[in-house]
Order: structure tokens, then C-alpha cells, then sequence
């Protein structure tokens, strides 16, 4: 587990592919999670968010960045997981399973057979949480409703798939992976219009990605528009 700032934490399962889960704690030790990563990572995943806060009970949120399957797959364990003998009921009659609202027509051809729900969407620019708050960034092209999640006190902003870090750089991701990569590449710049400091991608390890390097990898990456 790493911590990113005051109540930011990422929790990475292991292998290259592996998408790190964001854990944001609010003051009455309530959590929200951003994405659930892959289902090979669960327990990984579910060991360290009890060893740190004790159960998956305080989980009142999980919000996507996006549908595929390296976001969302460990998504049936942890609920499996959550239904315990002092919460018996479904997790997903107490628990908001979120995404922005051109993305939950396809979650289901997404996960391979696993039931999801997302029983709240949300618009461009709408606060999923005020106490956090947290702020969706639409920013359409990889996926029709990819999201980046600006902490808008902690300056950071969680940016799922709109970009990659690796050893060498950031780097796009690849066009096959996009439902629309024409509008990928005309939509990525929207995240400039926010106040952030740094911008966290979810591959790789958690890594803050200082604003002046993104403004650069974005001049350069439109001018292929």
C-alpha cells in the first residue's frame, strides 16, 4: 500500500498488467474505492484494505474510471466478500457502484459472465462525493465513459486510462484499445481546464505525474489530431 497525500492510499496487485485500486478515506472512516482492478489481484486487494481499516464494511463507494475488464473484474470477489453475517444484505442495496452515464450500457458485455449493476451514474462535472470532493471529468475516446476523478482539495486527479506511464515516459494508450481514438485524441486535452497539480495513472505502480509533464505529452500528442 502506498500513500499518495492525507487519506490517499493505492493498493497494486502484482504483475505488469495490474491496475492499482485508489482508496479515499473521508473523516468518519467511510471509504470510497476507485476501480477494483483484476480479479487475480483480489485478494491482494481485500487483505490490505483490512489490514489497514479493519473490514470492507466502511466501503460506501466504488466508482469506475471505466468499464474493461483490467478496471473492473475484481470487482464479483470483493463483493462476494462484503456479504458477511453483520451485513448480510447484498452489497449492492448498500453499497453505490458508480460510472459516468454513457458507460453503464456496456458493462455488461465487459465482464465475462460477472453481474454488474452500477446503480449510479453520473454526469460530466458532477461531484459524486461533497466531503471529498471528488469531481467526474468526462473524457470520452478510450471507452464512451471514461472518467478522470479530480480531488479537488488534494489537487489530484485520478486519470484512469487517458494516458500511461511507463519507464521511458508517458505514452498514449494504444489505439486498439479505444472505442473512438479520433475522439480520444480530441478530447484528452479537456483535463487542462481543471486545477490539479498532479495527474495519477492506473498502470504500472501509482505514480503523481507532476502537471508540467502532462501539459508537455498533451501539446505533443494533439498536434497527431
Amino acid at each position: 500500500m502506498k500513500q499518495l497525500a492525507e487519506n490517499v492510499y493505492s493498493i497494486t496487485g502484482k504483475g505488469f498488467f495490474s491496475v492499482p485500486v485508489f482508496v479515499l478515506e473521508k473523516q468518519n472512516g467511510m471509504l470510497t474505492l476507485i476501480d477494483t482492478g483484476l480479479e487475480k489481484d483480489s485478494n491482494i486487494i481485500i487483505k490490505k484494505i483490512r489490514k489497514k481499516w479493519g473490514d470492507l464494511e466502511k466501503i460506501e463507494r466504488i466508482v469506475f474510471t471505466h468499464r474493461h475488464y483490467d478496471h473492473t473484474a475484481g470487482l464479483a470477489h470483493l463483493m462476494r466478500e462484503m456479504t458477511t453475517i453483520s451485513a448480510p444484505e447484498s452489497p449492492q442495496e448498500r453499497v453505490e457502484i458508480v460510472c459516468h452515464e454513457d458507460e453503464a450500457p456496456h458493462f455488461a458485455n465487459t465482464l465475462r459472465g460477472q453481474i454488474i449493476n452500477p446503480n449510479r451514474t453520473v454526469k460530466h462535472e458532477e461531484i459524486i462525493d461533497a466531503e471529498l470532493k471528488l469531481k467526474a471529468i468526462h473524457v470520452p475516446g478510450h471507452s464512451w465513459g471514461h472518467i478522470c476523478l479530480l480531488l479537488e482539495k488534494e489537487k489530484l486527479l485520478f486519470v484512469g486510462d487517458l494516458f500511461m506511464w511507463m519507464p521511458f515516459g508517458i505514452r498514449p494508450v494504444f489505439q486498439k484499445y479505444c472505442d473512438d481514438y479520433d475522439q480520444y485524441l480530441e478530447t484528452i486535452g479537456t483535463i487542462l481546464d481543471y486545477k490539479w497539480d498532479y495527474a495519477i495513472p492506473s498502470h504500472m505502480t501509482a505514480k503523481k505525474i507532476p502537471r508540467k509533464k502532462v501539459e508537455q505529452f498533451i501539446k505533443k500528442i494533439s498536434k497527431k489530431k
